[in-house]
């Protein structure tokens, strides 16, 4: 089932025999749609909500994503920290921004992570909380279009 709020899509995943609405996920905590959306407007890909109530103490949220090189993951990490702070929720601790395999935004009990691809790969963090609620969010865009198709005759020339 799709549905949309505001400007972003969103989807309904399953998770054993229970189903979770994005509505109902991001319902849990207010900045979870706040996050998201600052992310999906940032052209985050693979964006992933779980929620972790009474399986971890760290955390009671995760939202995981990917970004597509490392000025985009450091781009979304910055957005993500701007936008949380101009709402008035400043974030507890935010790491990784200078080696930017994988941003890490701190609020103490929601989580996000911002990964380039082969480190999310790496630490399979979806794998690892696999019996958690989990919500999968539609991507804004299509990857085949963030590439330009070469074309006969075209170049680059210095100037």
């Amino acid at each position: 089932m799709d549905t949309t709020i505001g400007d972003c899509d969103y989807l309904t995943t399953m998770k054993g025999d229970s189903v979770i609405s994005t509505e109902e996920f991001l319902a849990r905590d207010e900045r979870l749609k706040l996050i998201v959306e600052t992310l999906q407007d940032k052209k985050a890909l693979d964006v992933v909500g779980l929620d972790l109530r009474g399986k971890s103490d760290s955390a009671d949220f995760f939202v995981i994503c990917t970004g597509t090189s490392d000025p985009h993951v450091k781009s979304m990490g910055s957005d993500v920290v701007d936008a949380l702070r101009s709402a008035g929720h400043r974030p507890w601790h935010v790491e990784g921004l200078d080696s930017l395999r994988w941003v890490l935004v701190d609020l103490v009990d929601v989580v996000i992570h911002i990964f380039r691809h082969e480190a999310r790969d790496f630490y399979a963090l979806e794998r690892l909380w696999g019996d958690a609620e989990s919500v999968e969010f539609e991507d804004q865009w299509d990857t085949a279009e963030a590439t330009p198709s070469a074309q006969p005759g075209w170049f680059l020339k210095n100037d």
